[in-house]
């Protein structure tokens, strides 16, 4: 019995290892949608298919679907989802438990087909990090592999990440920065201070600091493109 979900694996094929062949060692055709092509092909496809849930639970998570369908574009994809889950982790638990530390190292492993560390899943749903056992890492893990529970949690967690710098925002109703914020949380956490990721927002293109906004400045630039993949009527 899975303590935090009912697990449910159906749904959009997931990120395997045919797919990652396929993207890393084929080169980029077009034609054949392989390399480059065939990642961007698939990722498209999630969000397509996916769609209707990024919308619905954005909603209900009182979030822009821009927002949470831009990080699920960038993070799908990639590794082969149950590698992570099912080796990674027990992998690094292993090397814990043999070392006798504590689970830094386990609850920064990266799950779901939107990826999102252990330990920012824990924090969203009220549960400290550290006091997360073994199996309650792998309870977790599990659940993200059931793309709901992933789009949910990782909608929970923009959602946090915009009031971490915005208490007062409206959440539903982002400006630019707020956005690029979010986003650039998302992929760096909250250690930096909000107004370098701000400055490096309008730093000169080739600074060294523009890359701690780059994640979030990605998404308004795939803004039209995403819309359109969404239907959102103007």
């Amino acid at each position: 019995m899975n303590m935090f979900c009912k697990v449910d694996n159906e749904g959009f094929p997931h990120w395997n290892g045919v797919d990652f062949m396929r993207f890393w060692f084929l080169p980029n055709n077009q034609r054949f949608l392989t390399g480059e092509n065939y990642l961007w092909a698939y990722k498209a496809a999630y969000l397509t298919y996916n769609k209707d849930k990024v919308i619905k639970i954005a909603k209900e998570e009182h979030i822009p679907a821009l927002l949470l369908a831009g990080v699920a574009i960038a993070e799908v994809g990639g590794t082969p989802e149950r590698l992570k889950g099912y080796g990674v982790l027990q992998f690094r638990q292993l090397l814990e438990f043999l070392l006798k530390k504590d689970n830094q190292w386990s609850n920064a492993v990266s799950v779901g087909a939107v990826e999102i560390q252990l330990r920012a899943v824990a924090e969203t749903l009220g549960i400290n990090p550290k006091n997360l056992s073994s199996l309650q890492q792998f309870q977790l893990a599990t659940c993200l592999y059931n793309n709901e529970f992933n789009l949910r949690i990782v909608a929970q967690h923009l959602r946090q990440l915009i009031k971490y710098d915005y208490p007062d925002a409206d959440t539903e109703t982002l400006n630019d920065e707020q956005l690029i914020l979010a986003g650039s949380r998302y992929n760096r956490g909250t250690s930096r201070d909000k107004q370098d990721i701000i400055d490096s927002i309008h730093a000169p293109k080739g600074h060294a600091t523009r890359a701690w906004s780059s994640y979030g400045r990605r998404i308004l630039e795939k803004k039209q493109t995403l819309e359109i993949i969404l239907e959102v009527k103007k």
